[in-house]
C-alpha cells in the first residue's frame, strides 16, 4: 500500500520538530562567551573554506556541497533535509554523508587527541 501523502507530512513533522529544538534555545547567554562565539565563527569561515576550495576542486555540484556542509554541522537530523530541498530524492544522501562524517570525525578526533598527548609529553 502506497501513501502519497506521507512524504509531505513526514517533512512538515521533520520541520515541526527542527523549529521547537532552535526554540529552545538561550540567546542570552552568547555574551558571557565571546571568545567562544569568535572561535565558533572562524571555525565556520574555515569550514566554507575549506568546502569551496574541495567543491572547486571535485567539481561538486552545489546541492553536494551544501548538503555535505550541513551534515557536517548540523549533523543526521538536518542534512536530509538540506539534501531534498535542493534535488528530491536526495535525502539519503544527506543521511549516509551525516553518518558517515561522525564515524569519521569520531576516529580522527581520537586520532587527533592522541597526537596532542604525544606533543605534550615532550
Amino acid at each position: 500500500m502506497i501513501l502519497f501523502g506521507a512524504s509531505t507530512v513526514g517533512y512538515g513533522l521533520l520541520y515541526l520538530v527542527l523549529a521547537a529544538i532552535g526554540s529552545r534555545a538561550n540567546l542570552g547567554s552568547l555574551a558571557a562567551a565571546p571568545v567562544m562565539v569568535l572561535a565558533g565563527l572562524v571555525w565556520v569561515i574555515i569550514h566554507g573554506l575549506f568546502l569551496l576550495a574541495a567543491g572547486r576542486l571535485l567539481r561538486a555540484p552545489l546541492a553536494l556541497l551544501a548538503t555535505a556542509s550541513q551534515a557536517n554541522i548540523g549533523g543526521p537530523a538536518s542534512a536530509p533535509v538540506v539534501a531534498e530541498v535542493y534535488q528530491p530524492g536526495l535525502a539519503p544522501v544527506g543521511l549516509l554523508l551525516a553518518v558517515l562524517g561522525g564515524i569519521a570525525g569520531t576516529y580522527l578526533g581520537l586520532c587527533c587527541a592522541a597526537l596532542c598527548r604525544m606533543v605534550s609529553r615532550w
